[in-house]
């Protein structure tokens, strides 16, 4: 079973606007964009795009291939 954090990941419709604005732009250090990545994969909030949220091995394994 793939391992799911123990500090449950919910953004605001607001919040996940400023990630997905942020990695739409691009121009912020990497780091900040991978963070805003994970946590976009990781949202479990009412109001997130897609029915279930990621567990973290799958994010992981996605973003540092």
């Amino acid at each position: 079973m793939p391992r799911k954090s123990n500090n449950p990941v919910s953004l605001s419709r607001e919040d996940r606007g400023s990630l997905e604005g942020l990695i739409a732009c691009g121009h912020a250090p990497a780091r900040q964009l991978t963070h805003a990545r994970i946590l976009l994969k990781a949202d479990e909030g009412e109001d997130a795009p897609h029915q279930a949220s990621w567990p973290d091995t799958k994010i992981a394994d996605v973003l540092w291939r």
